[in-house]
């Protein structure tokens, strides 16, 4: 049986990598579950950044050839380019990590890579962008859920749960 702290912390890695949920649930999901907010974040980061270059394979390799045959591919790689465009435009590279570090449903590490694969940003260049984004994102949604979980603990408490 593996040590409760290493099972949630693979669970949060898990979590981190899967489309739509990454680290914007998964650090809370690790804090509820308790793990120290440190170790939630440092799990959702690098599960995060270890995504980052084989996304970027998986669109070179597949986006053409076969993924492109998808309407809901297509409807993601579009709303991407439609929410994101500004910021590579405003900024360039560094466009896609600020993207990325919005703590809001949606620009994700998956989505800020489309948008740097889309735009044909220097691939090195948009990794560190992406890794930083990542970065910052887990440190406001952490700021954000570890007092939050605090209160709501606090709160069910008092009301005898």
């Amino acid at each position: 049986m593996l040590d409760p702290i290493l099972h949630r912390t693979i669970q949060v890695m898990i979590f981190s990598v899967a489309p739509f949920v990454e680290l914007r649930a998964s650090i809370p999901f690790g804090i509820t579950k308790g793990l120290p907010p440190l170790v939630a974040l440092a799990a959702a980061v690098l599960a995060s950044w270890i995504a980052i270059i084989p996304f970027f394979l998986i669109m070179d390799l597949f986006f053409d050839r076969f993924l492109s045959r998808f309407r809901l591919v297509r409807h993601f790689v579009e709303e991407v380019r439609a929410r994101g465009h500004i910021y590579v435009e405003r900024w360039g590279v560094l466009g896609v990590g600020i993207y990325v570090s919005i703590p809001l449903p949606g620009p994700g590490i998956y989505s800020g890579t489309v948008l740097a694969w889309l735009f044909g940003l220097p691939r090195r260049q948009a990794i560190v962008s992406l890794a930083l984004g990542v970065l910052v994102s887990a440190l406001l949604v952490t700021a954000i859920s570890t007092p939050a979980i605090a209160l709501i603990r606090r709160i069910l408490s008092s009301m005898g749960y």
